[in-house]
C-alpha cells in the first residue's frame, strides 16, 4: 500500500513547511532501509564487534561510522541546502549549526550499546527540523524490517517491505483503563526509575515497568504497547528529534520539565537534560510525572 504523498506534489507543505521536493519522501524511506541494510551487515558478522571510545567516552562502532557516512551523503543528495546535524558530525562541520534555519538531525545507530551487547535494539532516527522544531520524524528497526514515518499534524505510517515503501496508516491505540505502563531502560538509574514508580502508583493505578533500548520506546507509545516515557537522565537532540514529531504524530505529547515543546538546535548545548512523552491519553498522568521530575 502506498501513501499518495510519496510521490505526488498533492501536499503544498513538502514546497513549504518542509521545503522538500516531490517524491522526497520515499527517497527518504529507500535511504532508512539501505542504511538498515548496512548496519545489519555489520551486526551479523562473527567476528567480535570492534570499540572505540569518543571525546566523552562513549562507544563508537565501524557500524556507527558508515551509517553516519551513508545517511550524511544520501541526506546531502536528497536536499542540498538543509546540512546536517548527525552524532558523528566532526565539530567542524557543525559549528555554524545555530545560524541553521533547518537542518537533518539524525542518530545512525541509536543504542550503541546495545549493538556491541548483541541485544538487537538499536534504531536509527532521522528528524527535519525547522524553526527548532521537528517536522518530520523517521525511525527505524532494522533487526524488524520496519520504520515508523510521522508528521504532525499529519499522519503517522508504519513503513515495511522492500526499501520500507509498504505503509500502512497507524492509528492510536486507547489507553486500558485498568493501570500505567511506563517505559524505561535497564540502564537508567534505579533510584530514578524506582521514584517514577512510586510516584504514579499514588494514582491507585496498578503501574508496570516496561523495558527497551534506544529510541524503540518511542516506538512502544506509538504501537499502543506503553503509556508515559518518564526520561529521567540526560540524552541529546538526535536521540529525542525523530520520537518527538513521531509520538506528536500520533496524538501523544514531548515536553521538557517546565511542560513545553523541546527547542532543537537553539542552545549552545545538545544536551537534553530530561523529558516526558506520552501516547495519546498519556497526558493525564503529565502534571503528576511534571511534579516528580523537578525533584529528581
Amino acid at each position: 500500500m502506498y501513501a499518495d504523498f510519496l510521490t505526488q506534489p498533492a501536499a503544498p507543505m513538502f514546497s513549504t513547511d518542509l521545503g522538500l521536493q516531490p517524491g522526497a519522501l520515499k527517497t527518504l524511506l529507500s535511504l532508512m532501509a539501505s542504511t538498515s541494510d548496512t548496519i545489519l551487515s555489520h551486526y551479523n558478522k562473527t567476528e567480535k564487534v570492534s570499540v572505540e571510545r569518543k571525546a566523552d567516552k562513549s562507544p563508537v562502532t565501524a557500524a556507527d561510522k558508515a551509517a553516519h557516512e551513508q545517511l550524511s551523503q544520501g541526506l546531502a543528495q536528497l536536499s542540498p541546502d538543509i546540512p546536517v546535524l548527525s552524532e558523528e558530525s566532526p565539530e567542524a562541520d557543525i559549528a555554524a549549526r545555530r545560524q541553521w534555519p533547518a537542518c537533518w538531525v539524525v542518530d545512525p545507530l541509536d543504542g550503541t550499546k546495545e549493538f556491541i551487547g548483541r541485544t538487537g535494539e538499536f534504531t536509527i532516527n532521522v528528524a527535519l527540523v525547522r524553526d527548532s522544531r521537528p517536522v518530520l520524524g523517521v525511525i527505524a528497526v532494522p533487526m524488524e524490517g520496519l520504520c515508523y514515518l510521522g508528521l504532525p499534524t499529519v499522519g503517522l505510517w508504519r513503513c515495511q517491505g522492500v526499501d520500507y515503501l509498504a505503509l500502512t496508516p497507524l492509528e492510536a491505540q486507547p489507553m486500558p483503563e485498568e493501570g500505567i505502563r511506563f517505559l524505561a531502560s535497564e540502564r537508567h538509574h534505579p533510584d530514578r526509575v524506582a521514584a517514577v514508580r512510586t510516584h504514579l502508583e499514588t494514582t491507585g493505578k496498578v503501574v508496570s515497568r516496561h523495558n527497551a533500548g534506544s529510541a524503540l520506546k518511542f516506538c512502544a507509545l506509538l504501537e499502543g504497547s506503553a503509556d508515559v516515557y518518564p526520561r529521567t537522565s540526560p540524552c541529546y537532540e538526535w536521540d529525542v528529534a525523530a520520537g518527538d514529531a513521531l509520538v506528536w504524530a500520533a496524538g501523544g505529547i514531548v515536553v521538557d520539565l517546565w511542560g513545553n515543546p523541546i527547542q532543537y538546535n537553539s542552545r549552545d548545548s545538545l544536551l537534553v537534560r530530561r523529558f516526558i512523552a506520552t501516547s495519546r491519553g498519556g497526558e493525564q498522568w503529565l502534571p503528576l510525572l511534571l511534579a516528580l521530575e523537578h525533584d529528581l
